[in-house]
């Protein structure tokens, strides 16, 4: 083995650790910090045999053993943290322990590097193997499948070289280590397998951050419904021959609400008309904000009568809040215009129609539910 392909292994392991901290802090979920832990941890790993001829054989040994030890724990904790599986700290903290101490006992007390490798490949594969059995559901996108199928893969790769010890070892004494067979075929899997394991990590942790972006752009970041795109990007899925109802809500004189009690206070009304509307919509369409405190409740697959229904739910929801508990007097309402988006209309022309009911209730008085949908209806049968 040559000592450039040696060399080759911790210095892209370093490269993918460095990927998985920039992630981290351009916003990738947290167990990208615990990869990159984890893959520098295992490029110092491969790189301490290099100081052989430097610092006494043990202290290269246990280094070695000891980093390996750690970064499975990092990966494992990585597995735990993303598909959140059970924590069991204890069980993991003893698995760590285990994972230096058997391999320090072997080169401290037994002086033998068989039982050396044979302690630190085994523990490795134990604490990632353990994580990944706690896994309970298989994930539905292919990338956590990939990531998964290839964490097995290095638990058997680890394995697999464990079992190679009697042959690929042969007896060899502890300074003789980067000479066997066993050391080539570390360091090569170790390429191929470690750099496989990188690369579908590393895609899982970027896919997140690229979907929580997209997300982020249909999400009101406020109230956590729906934004103006994301109610439209819901319509263009409904069904050519399918009619929806919609609902516009207008809260009332929410402006002097801000101008009372402050911006701090209206966002408190903001989020508690939001969570009104989630329980008022249910499963039975999604809940939107569309501007200050402008709303819509999309009903797929609803007649008129349900429609109007669900506006006067929320009406009355409303009427039976606790507002003072957001720091306002009173109570807020809100005028509502009712709607049915005819099958393949423009969702613009369903929600200008709508709009023009919410003014017509607040030229009524306010706290009230002006409805076309019947009219459109019966317009509809008789075109």
């Amino acid at each position: 083995m040559g000592e450039g392909f040696a060399w080759s292994v911790p210095l892209i392991m370093i490269a993918f650790g460095v990927l998985f901290l920039a992630a981290r802090r351009a916003g990738a979920a947290p167990e990208s910090r615990l990869w990159g832990i984890g893959f520098l941890l295992s490029a110092l790993a491969f790189a301490v045999p290099a100081l052989e001829g430097v610092l006494p054989i043990q202290l290269v040994a246990l280094s070695a053993d000891t980093l390996f030890a750690v970064s499975f724990f990092c990966f494992a904790r990585s597995i735990v943290t993303r598909y959140q599986t059970p924590a069991l700290p204890r069980v993991r903290a003893a698995l760590l322990v285990i994972g230096i101490a058997a391999p320090a006992y072997a080169v401290l007390v037994l002086v033998d590097l068989p039982s050396e490798l044979f302690a630190s490949d085994i523990t490795c594969a134990l604490q990632l193997g353990f994580a990944l059995a706690t896994v309970r559901r298989w994930p539905k996108r292919w990338i956590d499948r990939g990531l998964l199928a290839i964490s097995w893969g290095v638990v058997i790769e680890n394995l697999g070289r464990t079992a190679s010890v009697p042959l690929t070892v042969a007896g060899a004494p502890p300074s003789a280590f980067l000479g066997t067979e066993y050391s080539q075929l570390m360091y090569m899997n170790g390429l191929l397998t470690g750099l496989g394991f990188a690369v579908l990590a590393l895609l899982a942790v970027m896919s997140d951050v690229v979907d929580g972006h997209r997300k982020d752009a249909l999400i009101d970041p406020l109230t956590g419904l729906l934004n103006r795109r994301g109610l439209e990007a819901v319509a263009a899925l409904a069904p050519a021959r399918r009619s929806d109802g919609v609902i516009v809500c207008d809260l009332d004189h929410f402006k002097q609400v801000n101008d009372t009690w402050g911006h701090h206070v209206g966002d408190r009304v903001l989020i508690a008309f939001a969570e009104l509307m989630r329980a008022a919509v249910e499963t039975v369409g999604v809940a939107s904000r569309t501007g200050g405190e402008e709303f819509v409740l999309y009903l797929t697959a609803s007649t008129p009568r349900r429609t109007r229904a669900v506006a006067e739910n929320l009406r009355l929801a409303m009427s039976r809040f606790d507002w003072p508990s957001t720091g306002i007097d009173g109570a807020q309402t809100a005028s509502f215009g009712v709607t049915i988006r005819a099958p393949a209309e423009p969702l613009e022309d369903a929600l200008r129609r709508a709009d023009r009911s919410v003014y017509e209730a607040k030229r009524n008085g306010r706290d009230r539910i002006e409805d076309d949908a019947a009219d459109r209806t019966a317009a509809s049968i008789h075109a």
